[in-house]
């Protein structure tokens, strides 16, 4: 079934409407920012031009204030006097600079720099000289009055302490320290070793002047800082050296006592025992050489007699004098027996002779023999036992020399704190020497790269900046206000939005009236006097838009609500239905507001029967039903004084009411009571053709009309649309699109607007 939306020229020309889309647009266009800026341009110009005009005040009122720079350069030098804590040259680790940039604007520094510039003799430096302007003085009397105002703003009067005049100098000293310090600033100058001194003043002359004190006063801190280091370091130096030179005493001593307790004395890097035992070692191997030797000469005598070799198979006889002598005569004694033996005979006395001599000689050879091995085997037992005495005594020199290694781990450990305390004396005594040589030739750190020069102009107040800023302000703080009032505003202002976000038709807008001398415009008169006006042509549309808002099936029964009273409600249904009987429509319109009865009310009836006495079955239809004779428009009132508390509009009687004026009228219009309020509207408005829904333009509230729109839907009416009443159609054009911005241009269509 197809849907026709017939639009009065006062509303937008929308091609289409997205019935599905409950939601507002999410995206802002240039138009509707334009339209925001219209709608509060008065504001907007009355913020800028306020806050604009203060900052302008202000400025020009502010006192010139003046800047000097001074350079102070960081010399990056390694010529550190001692690694303990005396520092000279800064390096470039993080947070160094930082810390000079706060040694720069320390307190201790600007205490200086006023007793050295005498700061504290000008008013800028000494409030308690300071002459205050007269308008000062009234600002002063207007604020405390203010304070007198506020409950618990009294301040308590505290009693002030008994100073010294010299106590009271230092006070005004340390006042003008910190007043100095919020006038001077410190930074560096990117990333190199550069400093910037700035100092602001009244006085162009006083501003170089106290931005080139600082950078000295920084400089003569450096060298303070350094003599006061250098002297402190000093002293802690010698006193740690008494103390390092008694601990290297004591420790040397006990290294010797213990050396000399446990007999661990050395020369040569070795001690005694080991040269002992090295002594005895080379003992030893020469000792078991010449043993073994011995015992190989015994062995070899054993066996050659074991073999029966004589003395001629034996070394050791052959080697001896002896021997060889007593051999020799044996071999003559041979060579003579065997002459005699030859000349004589075996028997002959002189051979017997001869042989018995050479008897004696073999005797006498193997007495030497046996002479020989006995003292071979007692030099071989001899050598033994030395072998073995040497072994013994380096078994105990051994034992010696371990319990003297066990010893000497202690007595090493006696050593090592012994260097320790020698390695430390030694060092600090050749700081402490190093020290008191460079106490005399210390330099700053820093010096200065350029002094500060006298400023030529002020550099504060920045007029331009300020007034651009000022400006700036004013714009973001209108725009501020303005964008927190569209988002505060909850009041319906378009056929746009209506549209975007409740999903219905907008179906119009009813034009404002203007107001009479003395009295209100009734809606219903005005419509008859001025049929060619902007409101008649409203309510043209809005009768061609509700009745053929079904093209296939027409509206006959119409029900006009709204979401609370005073919405133009009751204007609406009775200019539509006077507008409707004017175009030669038979047309009637009911009162169906039970409480207030309004449109009986509106269009000057007084009548005697209506409505609830035909539903109650006490007159006829055609009785109840008044004419209205400048129209011929039917309406069917209520009466004044009869109430009922029955469901009217719920009953068989009223269906069966509708169902007849449906054959004898071509429109019927049912004024209501609001429907957020009165249960009765709703179910008249379920058994409606269509549902006219009146909103006040710029009054009432998005979140009532949705409300509004959602029980139509509970109960299945049909919502022809939404009309906004009393719409200013000048202003109109701020809040709705385009269509409407050219209201004057379709002004000149209405005889009366």
């Amino acid at each position: 079934m197809t849907k026709a939306y017939p639009y009065p020229i006062e509303s937008n020309a929308i091609s289409s409407f997205p019935g599905s889309q409950s939601g507002p647009s999410q995206v802002i266009s240039l138009s509707q920012v334009v339209r925001t800026v219209r709608r509060n341009l008065m504001l907007l110009l009355i913020v800028v031009a306020a806050i604009f005009s203060i900052v302008a005040v202000m400025t020009f009122q502010m006192v010139p204030i003046y800047q000097a720079s001074a350079k102070v350069i960081v010399d990056q030098r390694e010529n550190s006097v001692l690694d303990v804590g005396v520092l000279s040259g800064l390096p470039a680790a993080p947070g160094v600079f930082e810390t000079e940039l706060e040694i720069i604007t320390s307190p201790v520094l600007l205490k200086r720099v006023v007793r050295k510039l005498e700061l504290q003799k000008y008013p800028e430096f000494n409030p308690s000289l300071y002459v205050p302007t007269s308008m000062e003085v009234f600002k002063g009397r207007v604020t405390d009055v203010i304070k007198s105002l506020i409950p618990g703003s009294k301040e308590e009067i505290k009693e002030e302490a008994v100073l010294t005049e010299e106590e009271k100098a230092q006070a005004v000293i340390d006042q003008a320290a910190r007043i100095l310090a919020d006038k001077v600033t410190a930074e560096r100058d990117g990333r190199k070793f550069l400093f910037l001194v700035t100092a602001s003043s009244v006085d162009a002359e006083r501003s170089a002047l106290i931005a080139n004190a600082v950078a000295d006063q920084y400089l003569v801190d450096q060298l303070d800082t350094k003599f006061d280091e250098t002297r402190r370091t000093n002293a802690w130096l010698d006193e740690r050296l008494s103390g390092l030179r008694q601990e290297l005493n004591v420790a040397e001593s006990a290294v010797e006592a213990y050396r000399s307790a446990n007999g661990l004395l050395s020369t040569k890097g070795s001690t005694l025992t080991e040269q002992q035992i090295s002594d005895i070692t080379a003992q030893m191997i020469t000792q078991e050489a010449e043993y073994s030797e011995k015992r190989a000469r015994l062995t070899a005598v054993r066996n050659s007699l074991n073999a029966g070799s004589g003395a001629e198979g034996m070394s050791e006889a052959l080697q001896s004098d002896v021997i060889r002598n007593l051999r020799t005569q044996q071999a003559q004694i041979t060579r003579e027996r065997a002459d005699l033996e030859t000349k004589y005979g075996p028997r002959h006395p002189d051979v017997i002779s001869i042989v018995g001599e050479e008897k004696d000689l073999r005797a006498q050879i193997d007495a030497e023999i046996r002479r020989i091995v006995s003292s071979l085997e007692s030099e071989v037992s001899i050598a033994r036992r030395r072998l073995d005495s040497l072994r013994e005594s380096s078994n105990n020199l051994k034992s010696e020399l371990s319990q003297n290694n066990r010893a000497t781990i202690r007595l090493r450990e006696l050593e090592r704190n012994a260097d320790a305390s020698r390695t430390l004396y030694e060092d600090f005594l050749s700081q402490f020497k190093e020290t008191n040589q460079q106490e005399s030739i210390q330099d700053a750190d820093s010096r200065v790269l350029a002094y500060a020069d006298v400023p030529q102009s002020a550099a504060l107040p920045r007029k331009a900046v300020n007034l651009a800023l000022g400006l700036f302000l004013g714009v973001a703080v209108a725009g501020a206000i303005v964008l927190i009032m569209e988002l505060l505003d909850n009041r319906v202002s378009s056929g746009e939005e209506i549209e975007e976000r409740n999903g219905v038709p907008f179906l119009g807008n009813v034009p404002l009236l203007p107001s009479g001398i003395g009295s209100k415009v009734q809606p219903g008169k005005y419509l008859i006097e001025h049929p060619m006006s902007a409101f008649a042509e409203s309510m043209r549309n809005l009768r061609a838009s509700v009745k053929f808002a079904n093209i296939d099936n027409p509206a006959k029964l119409v029900t006009v609500t709204s979401s609370f009273p005073a919405e133009g409600k009751t204007s609406l249904s009775l200019s539509l239905a006077r507008i409707s009987a004017m175009t030669g429509s038979r047309t009637l319109v009911i009162d169906g507001d039970f409480r207030r009865h309004q449109l009986t009310e509106t269009s000057g009836l007084k009548p005697e029967i209506g409505l609830v006495e035909y539903l109650l079955g006490e007159v006829e239809l055609q009785d109840a039903i008044h004419r209205d004779a400048e129209t011929e428009l039917d309406i069917l009132p209520l009466t004044s004084t009869r109430k009922t508390s029955r469901d009217v509009f719920g009953s068989k009687t009223f269906d069966a009411m509708i169902e007849r004026l449906k054959v004898d009228y071509d429109l019927i219009i049912v004024d209501t009571a609001p429907i957020l309020l009165m249960a009765e509207t709703r179910v008249i408005a379920a058994k409606s053709d269509q549902v006219l829904v009146a909103a006040r333009w710029r009054r009432t509230s998005r979140a009532a009309l949705t409300q509004t729109l959602g029980v139509l839907r509970e109960f299945n009416a049909n919502v022809a649309g939404v009309a906004l009443t009393f719409v200013d159609l000048k202003r109109l054009s701020k809040h709705s699109g385009a269509a409407l911005s050219n209201y004057k241009a379709y002004s000149k269509y209405y005889i009366n607007n």
